[in-house]
């Protein structure tokens, strides 16, 4: 509602002008019916006055409380209700008069046309504080112009019925004010987009150098080696006599023996057949019945090979093997084992049969050459100076799988000294293999053929027995080493190969350099 003697936005409820004290009751009829839409154009407006909009800024309430208080002796004539329109006077009761004091003049603001303007959203201008009249500090009677905000203008809620915009009313939400040249419409700025960073140039993953492995561990490496090479060596001969040289196999190696060529090999610069008959006194024993050529037949005819090799089967199992009692071999053992057994051959051959006097001095007859002794476990133990019998520890499959474990530790120890470098690994494992598996290799060939061919010139028997006794054994050191000799062929092709195309990418890299110093 706005005022026709002053032009005050007033509320729609109010019965007076609190500025200028004119009585508002007919304008409240006529503006129930005729709202005018218009625009106040107003610069000071704030953000208080948005929270203080709600606010009393008029003396009606004190009147109504005085008119409630008062009702029932209050009147006002209609003179007076004429004086209340031309300025705010004295209200007087018929009982009692109330005084108001006549407030001090204040100018009356140039009525503001009504603008219509349309547009789609309004400017947002900032709001600020509308200055207060001022008012006369002497007056007792406080009206409260010092509290009345000229409110805003509101949004828009009504539609033109001609161009179906949008209208800002008085009566509605305050707005700020316009003025008559017509607001450029408000488009919300979109924030500038961040320029997208450069991408950085892909850089090549360059390969790490690797430092070179120092001479200190290659000392070291090869010091590893060399003790790999022992046990290795070691533990490919203990699996050789465990499997090659045990009991079982020479027993039988020994009864395929050509037995001629045993009793005819020479023996202490003789034959063994006169040695033998020599040695136990045959001719004596049979009371001159035998002679040397009579003997070694006697000797043919006899189970000799067999009895060798079940001898040579009792020592090898108490030594490598660790089974059965003390093998030792006595004359008294050799005359009831051997002789006694083979009776019909000296009855057939020389038509004399054994007594037991015989017997006796035969026995007596081979200690005479220390038979007894040079068989003994005993007398074997105290000239080598340790125990015979522990050697069937040290041919366990617990040792070999032992030694084995650590020449498989040693081979890991030298890849880490080395930095796991392909080229000193493969160096290293090369030479070990090689070096081992030819070792072996040239043992086995020396038994083989080195036996051989000592026999063939010399006519021993150890040379004849060492060849067909322990060829088992020399086959199973030649597998042994031909097959290290392949893997260390391996490691060497390997390391080879390795060193060539370090070199080939050396001086790739030095035409490439140089190519790049002329450019």
């Amino acid at each position: 509602m706005i005022c026709k003697k002053c032009g005050s936005v007033l509320p729609e409820d109010a019965l007076f002008c609190t500025e200028c004290g004119a009585s508002l009751k007919e304008e409240n009829n006529d503006t129930n019916t005729e709202k005018n839409e218009m625009t106040i154009e107003n610069e000071a407006v704030n953000t208080e006055s948005a929270q203080t909009d709600n606010e009393a800024t008029s003396i009606l309430p004190h009147l109504e409380k005085v008119i409630a208080d008062n009702e029932e002796t209050l009147s006002l004539t209609q003179e007076q209700v004429q004086m209340l329109n031309d300025e705010p006077t004295e209200i007087l009761s018929t009982t009692e008069k109330i005084e108001i004091p006549e407030p001090s003049p204040i100018p009356e603001p140039s009525p503001i046309p009504p603008v219509e303007t349309s547009f789609e959203k309004p400017a947002d201008f900032p709001k600020q504080e509308a200055p207060a009249p001022e008012v006369n500090s002497s007056e007792s009677f406080n009206d409260n112009s010092n509290t009345i905000k000229i409110p805003v203008q509101p949004e828009p809620v009504n539609t033109d019925a001609n161009t179906g915009e949008h209208k800002y009313s008085i009566n509605d939400t305050p707005q700020p004010p316009v003025n008559d040249v017509p607001q450029p419409q408000y488009q919300p700025q979109q924030p500038a987009a961040e320029p997208v960073p450069a991408p950085m140039p892909v850089q090549e993953e360059q390969p790490k150098v690797r430092k070179k492995v120092g001479g200190g561990r290659i000392f070291g490496a090869s010091i590893v080696s060399i003790f790999t090479v022992l046990f290795l060596l070691i533990c490919s001969l203990l699996v050789a006599v465990k499997l090659g040289a045990n009991g079982n196999v020479i027993r039988k190696r020994a009864a395929k023996l050509d037995g001629e060529t045993v009793l005819s090999a020479q023996y202490d610069g003789k034959e063994l057949s006169r040695a033998f008959y020599n040695s136990m006194g045959f001719r004596t024993a049979t009371r001159g019945n035998a002679d040397e050529a009579g003997f070694k037949r006697y000797m043919l005819n006899t189970d000799f090979r067999e009895y060798m090799g079940r001898i040579a089967d009792d020592y090898l199992d108490f030594i490598i093997d660790g089974e059965g009692g003390d093998p030792s071999l006595t004359s008294e053992d050799f005359v009831n084992d051997f002789i006694k057994v083979n009776k019909g051959a000296a009855v057939k051959e020389f038509d004399y049969d054994f007594t037991d006097e015989d017997y006796e001095l035969i026995a007596k007859n081979l200690d005479k050459d220390d038979f007894t002794d040079s068989l003994n476990i005993r007398k074997w133990n105290r000239k080598s100076g340790f125990s015979i019998d522990k050697l069937s520890y040290i041919f366990s499959f617990i040792t070999i799988g032992t030694i084995a474990a650590l020449v498989l530790l040693f081979l890991i120890w030298i890849a880490s000294i080395v930095d796991r470098r392909a080229k000193h690994v493969t160096g290293f494992f090369g030479f070990i293999f090689t070096f081992t598996g030819a070792l072996l290799t040239l043992g086995g060939l020396a038994i083989l053929i080195g036996s051989a061919i000592g026999f063939t010139f010399t006519h021993k028997v150890g040379y004849y027995l060492a060849e067909n006794l322990l060829l088992p054994f020399t086959l199973l050191i030649l597998i042994i080493g031909v097959a290290q000799l392949l893997i260390g062929f391996i490691f060497r092709k390997t390391y080879l190969g390795i060193k060539r195309r370090a070199k080939k990418a050396a001086a790739a890299a030095a035409a490439e350099n140089a190519a790049n110093t002329a450019n």
